[in-house]
């Protein structure tokens, strides 16, 4: 159920200097292995599964993986991604993840994890919002139907 609740994202952005195009969030849960003849499916799954060998090392692995899509027209630019969610388990209470792109180019992926001790102790991520921040102001922003 947490899936479908941050599956859904809407785009918002100041139109002129940069602009988040998409936010692809996904949930690698525990015991849960999709069978699917869909072998592109069955990729997404088996990728982010990649490196783990012990029981220890695939326990790390569960958890929230955001891929942040966004684009810029002043090349060059330093940038802050900010992912803001709340999970199940902390109720309210809101985490911040920030990752520094200093001289992004015109097209950027930025990924953040939600994965490892954070997922087992705080639980499913239920809410979130991505914003691209340049020298210190909200230059865009995408959020899912959840957050507040």
């Amino acid at each position: 159920m947490a899936l479908s609740l941050v599956s859904c994202a809407s785009k918002s952005g100041t139109g002129g200097v940069a602009s988040i195009t998409k936010v692809n969030p996904y949930h690698l849960q525990p015991g849960k292995r999709i069978e699917t003849e869909d072998r592109m499916i069955a990729f997404e799954q088996r990728h982010y599964y990649h490196g783990a060998i012990t029981a220890e090392d695939f326990q790390e692995k569960f958890g929230h993986y955001f891929t942040i899509f966004w684009e810029n027209d002043a090349k060059g630019t330093d940038y802050t991604v900010k992912l803001e969610y709340t999970q199940a388990n902390t109720g309210p209470e809101v985490h911040v993840k920030e990752v520094q792109v200093p001289g992004a180019k015109s097209r950027n992926t930025t990924k953040i994890e939600v994965v490892g001790e954070e997922y087992r102790t705080n639980g499913p991520v239920t809410s979130f919002k991505v914003s691209l921040l340049s020298g210190g102001e909200t230059v865009a922003e995408s959020r899912s139907f959840l957050w507040k």
